[in-house]
């Protein structure tokens, strides 16, 4: 082989692949998890856990202003939506769950205390074994789940937590 046309073969090769990319992973909306000049929690830096799914994935720290949080009110599927994903409409993939039902055998329970450690401020004494937490799972793709292990922060009007990635084939 030359090596022109080995070098066309590598265009080839290269054209294809991006071509499959932007049709199978363009669709897929990105997500963020920290809102601009919001302050992630603490208890949320240290967390060394991983999701374990087709791709073990670590947990990363998720700090949004909410003002409904001052409120205890938890946002709608269309209002975590924009908040994670400000471009895309992810509000038709978005579902929520309980924590038993996200963590039955109890492997994320370092996780789960993170977040509602978060939810707290250290000084004040509060209990946070009393800390609601939503998980939020949305449906990227047929394969990439992501899962938000969230509780509301009253305090600072915040929704603080968790994000886990999953790939689930």
């Amino acid at each position: 082989m030359s090596d022109d046309a080995y070098s066309s073969f590598l265009d080839k090769a290269n054209s294809d692949l991006n071509t499959g990319r932007s049709q199978q992973g363009g669709g897929t909306a990105r997500t963020e998890t920290v809102h601009t000049n919001v302050k992630v929690p603490a208890p949320l830096q240290s967390v060394d856990a991983y999701y374990i799914s087709d791709t073990d994935e670590p947990f990363e720290p998720v700090a949004f202003k909410w003002e409904g949080a001052s409120k205890g009110k938890w946002p709608s599927a269309d209002q975590f939506s924009s908040l994670i994903s400000p471009s895309a409409d992810l509000s038709g993939s978005i579902e929520t769950l309980s924590a038993s039902s996200f963590d039955p055998k109890n492997q994320y329970a370092s996780a789960l205390h993170a977040v509602r450690a978060a939810a707290v401020e250290e000084d004040s004494g509060a209990d946070q074994s009393t800390v609601d937490l939503k998980i939020y799972r949305v449906e990227l793709s047929s394969t990439k789940i992501e899962y938000w292990v969230l509780a509301l922060e009253p305090a600072e009007g915040r929704l603080v937590g968790l994000r886990a990635k999953s790939v689930e084939s």
